[in-house]
């Protein structure tokens, strides 16, 4: 409580209090009251104060809706009969809608919340944001990063990193066994519309159609991410996959073995992603890192030409069946490849 002034205070020239904060000193205090508050209120009621932290920065989970937009779309397809030719248009729309710079980002994206998501990598990160060891005068979570400025393969390192990376391989594998499944049966069902009067019929001009594909495509609102049920413990976010959608669970392919890095870039790329895993992990991520490390070159070309060859196979096509071999040839089989490659999918 603050005391009355004296006499002698009031009479003073060099006492003219002014008890009213500054700008700077209100906000200092302002914050340290928020702090306060969130403190007290998670002491009482049993809730964790990261739990009550600001609202994460979720553009990893936005550049990777970009790839389970595309792992949506085939489990549509998938659910579309074979019986007129409205099935291969739809087909047609849908997957050469996907851009291949989106795609491939979206796909490294997406592995990072798979390897974030692994208990052993997790462990191993909460192992290290909470360590007093010093480097350059930090410790915990600052020390951790100055170690990924100076080596972005540091992660690698983790003792958990092996069980990332082989979560990552498999779900590669087993998106890429799906995809190709899908893309088999086009290629199987083009040569049985050919015993149907609706599988040869005349279709629109090809001019037409690839017009209505792309107008698809720019009317076509952007992916969005679902709110993960994220889990916060001793500073390290698990994102939670298994809480969303069946499309944003990684055991959402076709089993089909565990996987394998093969080429030599296959490395680099899993660097990229482990490294994300661990920015996400310890709220690190944000839109200019994901621009940065979320980039697969050679699936990025390989899906641009996949994209170019889809689209002159449409083009030369006349008949439902006809449509159906080149999408199952080049908007299927194709991008099984494009993203399989890092897990060894030929």
């Amino acid at each position: 409580m603050l005391r009355s002034l004296s006499p002698a205070h009031k009479r003073g020239a060099s006492t003219n209090f002014n008890l009213k904060a500054s700008p700077p000193a209100r906000r200092i205090g302002g914050a340290m009251a928020s702090a306060a508050s969130i403190l007290a209120f998670a002491a009482t009621s049993g809730v964790s104060a990261e739990s009550l932290a600001q609202p994460r920065d979720a553009a990893l989970e936005r550049a990777a809706a970009d790839y389970i937009r595309f792992r949506e779309d085939v489990s549509a397809i998938e659910a579309t009969p074979f019986n007129s030719a409205e099935t291969t248009r739809e087909a047609h729309r849908r997957l050469s809608a996907h851009k291949a710079d989106k795609l491939s980002a979206g796909w490294v994206a997406y592995a990072a919340l798979v390897a974030a998501d692994t208990p052993e990598f997790r462990d191993a990160l909460q192992k290290e944001v909470s360590s007093r060891k010093k480097v350059n005068g930090l410790s915990g979570a600052d020390a951790f990063f100055a170690r990924l400025a100076e080596n972005p393969a540091y992660p690698r390192t983790l003792k958990g990193a092996d069980k990332a990376m082989a979560r990552v391989l498999e779900m590669t594998t087993h998106d890429a066994a799906r995809f190709s499944a899908l893309g088999e049966s086009f290629k199987e069902q083009a040569y049985a519309m050919q015993k149907t009067s609706w599988g040869k019929a005349k279709i629109p001009p090809s001019s037409k159609r690839l017009s209505d594909a792309e107008s698809f495509a720019r009317s076509r609102p952007s992916a969005t991410a679902p709110t993960l049920a994220s889990v916060t413990e001793k500073g390290v976010t698990a994102p939670g996959l298994s809480s969303a959608d069946s499309e944003w669970k990684p055991e959402w392919g076709k089993d089909a073995g565990k996987g394998r890095m093969s080429e030599p870039n296959a490395q680099v790329i899993m660097n990229r992603v482990l490294n994300l895993a661990a920015r996400y992990a310890v709220s690190g991520v944000n839109a200019k890192t994901v621009s940065v490390y979320a980039r697969n070159d050679k699936s990025n070309s390989c899906l641009s030409f996949a994209a170019l060859t889809f689209k002159q196979c449409i083009a030369a096509t006349r008949t439902p069946y006809e449509e159906a071999f080149c999408i199952g040839e080049h908007g299927l089989n194709d991008v099984s490849t494009c993203i399989g490659w890092v897990a060894g999918v030929q």
